[in-house]
């Protein structure tokens, strides 16, 4: 009779296991890099950047891709230098992100940088009318309600006729000493850019009730600006879609806030 031989047992199962996780590995590093979000820039400067990135990563989650942040800050640096170029966001959009995030457009008047091309808006804001009590419209305050402006901004132009004629203005050199101005009751009210009180709110601790300014050039919108390119279109038709999908179930409205959406 045949000698019955038994198959011979594996003596270094540990070998196996590498291996497979090796192949593990190498598949997932493989979806990782096939996974690849766009590139976004966002502006430390700007005072809608939670919103910037808390967007950015949901429309991450959404489409199942890692997005990529490159941080500027037009503030300092050589970022502060470009920006007073004309041609500094068509370099971003070009030379280093798909997005450039937070660009603030007129609404009416979505007047754009050379160079570039803009998403749908994602934020309406603009200047408002913050005060300890809740603001009448601008064109209804009283005769002689003291009113505070930050100096050469759009709402200094709202005092030398109509409605604005008969308040008596108050203009300070930031949105800070304005509000400083409101604590003291040296003013009833401000007119101020949105995202700069809301981030002065916020550090402050203040509570204001606030209205949108119903006068010209006070509305606007925030949008991300792309290259005018095939990839630069590509990026945006994702973004816009995702964007969509955000606002129908009510993400949007939950990640823009204090702001409003279009």
């Amino acid at each position: 009779m045949a000698e019955r031989r038994h198959p011979r047992p594996l003596r270094r199962p540990g070998l196996l296991r590498a291996a497979l996780a090796g192949i593990v590995l190498a598949a997932c590093g493989i979806a990782s890099a096939r996974a690849a979000g766009p590139t976004v820039c966002i502006d430390r400067a700007n005072p809608m950047q939670r919103v910037d990135r808390a967007l950015t990563a949901a429309i991450g989650r959404l489409d199942g891709v890692a997005p990529r942040i490159v941080s500027i800050d037009t503030r300092d640096g050589t970022d502060a230098l470009n920006a007073k170029k004309p041609r500094f966001f068509s370099m971003l959009a070009r030379q280093r992100c798909d997005l450039v995030m937070g660009f603030p457009v007129e609404t009416g008047d979505p007047a754009l940088p050379p160079g570039v091309a803009a998403t749908h808006p994602y934020v309406k804001t603009g200047f408002v009318i913050a005060g300890e009590a809740p603001p009448p419209a601008f064109s209804r305050l009283a005769p002689g309600t003291q009113v505070g402006v930050v100096y050469l901004t759009v709402p200094t132009t709202y005092f030398g006729a109509g409605p604005g004629a008969r308040l008596a203005e108050h203009q300070y050199s930031t949105p800070a000493h304005v509000l400083a101005a409101l604590k003291r009751h040296e003013i009833a009210y401000a007119l101020l850019w949105q995202p700069l009180l809301e981030q002065a709110l916020a550090r402050d601790g203040m509570h204001l009730h606030q209205r949108a300014l119903r006068q010209p050039h006070a509305n606007w919108s925030v949008v991300a600006l792309y290259a005018p390119t095939a990839s630069g279109r590509a990026a945006a038709r994702r973004f816009d879609a995702a964007l969509a999908h955000l606002a129908k179930d009510g993400t949007l409205a939950r990640l823009v806030a204090p702001y409003h959406t279009p």
